[in-house]
């Protein structure tokens, strides 16, 4: 089923994108937010749906941060195994989806890292994130290098780099924060761009890059030219910086995906006092997604002088409200939606039933959302998706 290109016009990216030709207004990009496991199971839900949908082998761009890059991780890693035409164009079968996305996936969200890494963290000399990149290693990703993933579309894996206070990009290719550095991938671990992207501070950070082995420069328009910035970069999780992921997709692809498992702090009627410092913290936290959110929204909602809408797409929560999305066909259950948005954002092994409510969950509201915003034509699905 066809998608409806975006704009020609670069709107609100137009007086910064217009000497930009890598804008597509028909290129498909996709964002998976953090959230800890909780995020990493409802986003394999979502990719499930989307692989259905014919929507996830067309992609050019697919971007993640914190619990979502061990989901786009361990995608990026089987990519090259999967069968992309199954019994359809673009749609891979689910038995090959499940042999090398869902099982791995569960798991890898089996195993309980964050307490045991936090205590090593503590140790001296130690740094939090790298021992979470040496466990991610050992367990899930066994020794994959970075540059030995997928070709065939561009996985960015985000972190945010304590240094420069900028964004630092993971890809097949390179790591790069635009503002300091741009360095080559030979020695660059799957399980360290994994690690720096969803290594929550201060407990599962900071990771310490060790470029001291690749070549490494200013890339043009760098704010800071300082060897110091381009040795050891400091990262923490892409979350501080854009806990959604849409910083490398939005201003290239016209067509956007987002799904988010993450939630604003609740609310509070106390005067917080000694507890007023980390909700300041997460407060900065929230205000900076939910001001991409709005944006997001936004581009999908405005029309520009060409007719077009200026971003195509959709965006769901683990917390959407259901009652205006194309809820029919197979959902999760109520108490599913709510055993899901009710995880804890950890790293930590969850009863088998929490588990298959995120993937549910992430599945439905994938669904519901395209189907409602994007290809209303789809069929709904008729049963759940089998799980392990």
């Amino acid at each position: 089923m066809p998608l409806s290109p975006a704009s020609t016009e670069l709107g609100f990216f137009r007086s910064s994108e217009s000497r930009d030709s890598k804008y597509d207004p028909s290129a498909i990009g996709l964002a998976f937010s953090g959230g800890g496991y909780r995020a990493s199971l409802f986003h394999a839900g979502a990719v499930i749906r989307l692989n259905e949908l014919g929507i996830l082998s067309r992609a050019s761009r697919i971007a993640s941060v914190s619990g979502g890059s061990i989901t786009t991780g361990i995608l990026a890693m089987n990519w090259d195994k999967i069968d992309w035409n199954g019994k359809a164009p673009h749609v891979a079968t689910h038995e090959a989806m499940s042999e090398h996305f869902i099982k791995p996936l569960m798991a890898a969200t089996s195993l309980s890292i964050d307490v045991g890494v936090s205590v090593l963290g503590l140790v001296p000399g130690i740094s939090g994130g790298n021992q979470l990149a040496r466990s991610y290693d050992k367990h899930i990703f066994h020794n994959k290098k970075l540059n030995t993933i997928t070709a065939s579309r561009r996985f960015l894996f985000c972190a945010s780099n304590l240094q420069t206070g900028g964004l630092v990009r993971f890809t097949k290719e390179y790591v790069a924060d635009w503002q300091a550095f741009i360095s080559t991938t030979h020695n660059v671990k799957l399980s360290e761009a994994v690690a720096a992207s969803s290594g929550f501070p201060p407990i599962l950070a900071p990771l310490r890059l060790d470029l001291s082995d690749e070549t490494v420069t200013a890339p043009a328009g760098a704010r800071y030219d300082s060897e110091a910035l381009r040795t050891n970069p400091v990262l923490v999780d892409g979350g501080v910086y854009d806990n959604i992921g849409l910083e490398p997709i939005w201003k290239r692809c016209g067509i956007l995906f987002a799904s988010n498992a993450g939630s604003n702090n609740p609310a509070k009627a106390s005067q917080f006092r000694l507890g007023m410092m980390m909700r300041i913290v997460n407060t900065f936290l929230d205000v900076s997604v939910n001001w991409r959110e709005r944006m997001l929204v936004n581009m999908f909602r405005n029309q520009l002088s060409d007719g077009l809408k200026e971003r195509n797409g959709a965006y769901w929560t683990i917390k959407t409200p259901t009652t205006n999305l194309a809820w029919d066909g197979f959902k999760a259950s109520p108490a599913q939606l709510k055993l899901a948005s009710d995880m804890a954002t950890r790293l930590k092994k969850f009863p088998i039933d929490n588990q298959r409510a995120a993937v549910l969950a992430g599945y439905s509201y994938a669904d519901a959302t395209i189907r409602k915003f994007v290809m209303p034509e789809a069929p709904a699905p008729d049963a759940a998706p089998v799980l392990p």
